[in-house]
């Protein structure tokens, strides 16, 4: 009786490999497909039952599924796996050498989810915040190892999902909410503001430069693109500061808001360009409202677009970020917010917009110490601001 158990327990063994293997073919297959097509998805399907232990010939993956409540739906793939597992002293009541452990799982690619905090070469990691909230979109990171990282320090993390080209850590703990999911092991996240990176912007010198701003200012105009700061700027210690409407160039200079009361920006796209970008820093600051132009009338590819550093330059670090958003009562941002090869760190934020639209795509992205802010791109084409987005895999059966 013991050795009958044994084998038993042998083969519910199997068939929890059996469906395990099952379950990471179909997601691979859908994955696969996202990034390189049907074709490379169902080899995708095979080969990743394979490094689970099926052969060639103990593997079939179909798309659409052959049965089931996703059968004839094109993006939806179904894995069935079986391996013969032998038999010792069950054979004298079963009358044969092996008895066959099946498994089948289907996985779906669900529909189009925007991404509306997007890392493009490093790391995306939220901590210490008491209330992340993301509901409506995906957040995500390009960047292969840890892509993801979700400390235990938070208190509450909601989003719609999570999309990983590494690995998410800490995206297990049963307190975080995320209504698709997640996925690790992603296609990349194809990036909507990657045309801005060729762009040739022209040069700005002597005459072209804007007044040498010396000290603190209580307020800058719009130079066009013909036009530029080339020195930093140190907006502040006024009560409060409106600006015009348009683009506001930095060759090679940085802007710092700090100590306002108030800061308003409709209409207004700020750029940070040349070989070395300056950076852009908002902090200890009441109340900060910006929203971008929909129509960009300097430049048609600023259109939707807030903040922009250009990729030249080196990459900052949580000490000295590129784009520091921090210690701000009431933040009013609508637009993309494009830093690529940038340190974007945001933190101490405490309200959001109810404009519903911030796409904020950087290179590496830490976020922290949020306790009542949320990120939204639900109106962002009232903007036309381009926003990353994705199909999410779910295993479905």
């Amino acid at each position: 009786m013991a050795g009958l158990a044994t084998e038993g327990a042998r083969y519910y063994l199997a068939l929890q490999d059996s469906q395990g293997a099952a379950d990471v073919s179909a997601m691979a297959a859908a994955s696969a497909y996202l990034f390189r097509g049907r074709t490379a998805a169902l080899a995708a399907g095979v080969e990743v039952a394979g490094r689970n232990g099926f052969a060639t010939g103990e593997v079939t993956v179909s798309s659409p599924p052959l049965s089931g409540s996703m059968a004839g739906n094109p993006y939806a793939f179904e894995v069935s796996v079986r391996k013969q597992v032998p038999i010792i002293l069950s054979r004298a009541f079963m009358r044969r050498n092996a008895v066959e452990a099946r498994a089948r799982a289907v996985s779906y690619l669900h529909g189009t989810t925007p991404v509306c905090i997007l890392a493009l070469t490093a790391t995306l990691t939220i901590q210490n915040s008491s209330a992340f909230q993301a509901s409506a979109c995906a957040i995500g990171s390009n960047a292969p190892g840890a892509s993801v990282v979700i400390p235990q320090s938070n208190s509450s993390v909601v989003a719609r999902a999570v999309v990983s080209f590494g690995t998410c850590n800490g995206c297990n703990n049963t307190r975080w909410r995320f209504s698709d999911g997640y996925q690790e092991h992603a296609p990349p996240v194809a990036n909507p503001y990657a045309g801005l990176d060729s762009k040739a912007f022209p040069t700005v010198s002597g005459a072209s430069c804007m007044p040498n701003l010396l000290g603190v200012v209580g307020t800058i105009q719009p130079t066009g693109l013909t036009r530029a700061y080339c020195n930093d700027i140190l907006l502040g210690n006024v009560f409060a500061a409106n600006l015009s409407p348009g683009t506001y160039v930095f060759q090679n200079a940085s802007l710092t808001v700090a100590s306002l009361s108030n800061i308003t920006c409709n209409g207004c796209t700020f750029v940070f360009r040349g070989n070395n970008p300056g950076n852009l820093s908002i902090g200890s600051v009441s109340s900060v409202t910006m929203t971008a132009p929909a129509t960009n009338n300097d430049d048609s590819a600023l259109d939707g677009i807030l903040f922009y550093r250009s990729p030249g330059g080196p990459m900052g670090n949580t000490l000295f970020p590129n784009l520091s958003l921090q210690s701000v009562s009431s933040f009013n941002l609508a637009g993309g917010v494009y830093f690529p090869n940038s340190y974007v760190k945001i933190g101490s934020l405490s309200s959001s917009s109810n404009a519903n639209c911030l796409a904020l795509v950087g290179g590496a992205i830490e976020i922290g110490s949020l306790s009542n802010f949320r990120f939204d791109v639900s109106s962002c084409p009232l903007f036309r601001t381009g926003v990353p987005a994705t199909r999410v895999v779910r295993l479905v059966e």
